[in-house]
């Protein structure tokens, strides 16, 4: 048994990175879904989690000689949204990541290939980074080794949101106009907001409305 092992890990150390490609995608098969998609009203479906990938392909890359390292991570959008839940709405972190990984043929190093993942994060606190890398770890993964995968990316049910548009430059310059320091400097505390740059165009709508709906009240005929 020992003498067919050694057989098979010399042969092994023969193959190219395509051919050890195949050999671990064909081993793999289905890979088995863990994660529960809840999609509201008491439904939920199975989807392929990050672990269940991880978890088939580990010890398939030990057996064929393969390494998968991480490469270039570039952010491609991020913002602040505003997500609408079963328990209203809240403000919540967004991005979007394109994460690269390599495959190395540890057996002949100067054979690689690279995969690109792209991975979407909300989250109300400082996860929606780590979510979206994940992501994009499991779909590069899936995609170099053409694995099958669920339908959704997460284990929540897609939250409709709206990202927020902050203040233009016109507005703010507006609202120095119209108001003075103290003046702004008390609408921001009650905003909880460290400067006009940081304050939504809808509050500066709101603002700008009202010091000219006063301007216009206040205005008396001179005739």
């Amino acid at each position: 048994m020992e003498n067919i092992n050694e057989d098979i890990n010399e042969v092994i150390k023969t193959m190219n990175i395509f051919q050890k490609i195949a050999a671990v995608s064909a081993e793999v098969g289905k890979v088995a879904m863990t994660l529960d998609v809840d999609t509201g009203n008491n439904r939920s479906y199975k989807a392929i989690s990050i672990n269940d990938v991880v978890d088939s392909l580990i010890p398939l890359l030990a057996k064929y000689h393969l390494v998968v390292l991480p490469g270039e991570k570039e952010i491609i959008e991020q913002a602040q949204i505003k997500t609408t839940t079963k328990y209203g709405e809240k403000m919540q972190f967004y991005i979007r990541l394109k994460a690269s990984y390599l495959l190395y043929n540890a057996d002949q190093p100067s054979e690689y290939i690279k995969a690109d993942g792209y991975g979407d994060g909300i989250d109300s606190g400082d996860k929606a980074t780590g979510k979206a890398n994940t992501y994009a770890r499991k779909y590069a993964l899936i995609d170099m080794f053409n694995l099958s995968k669920g339908d959704d990316p997460d284990k929540e049910a897609s939250q409709e949101y709206q990202k927020i548009e902050l203040a233009t430059s016109e507005q703010t310059s507006k609202i120095i106009g119209l108001y003075t320091a103290d003046e702004i400097g008390k609408m921001l505390k009650r905003l909880k907001k460290n400067s006009l740059a940081d304050i939504t165009k809808e509050q500066a709508e709101k603002m700008i409305a009202k010091r000219d709906m006063s301007a216009v009240a206040d205005t008396t005929p001179t005739f």
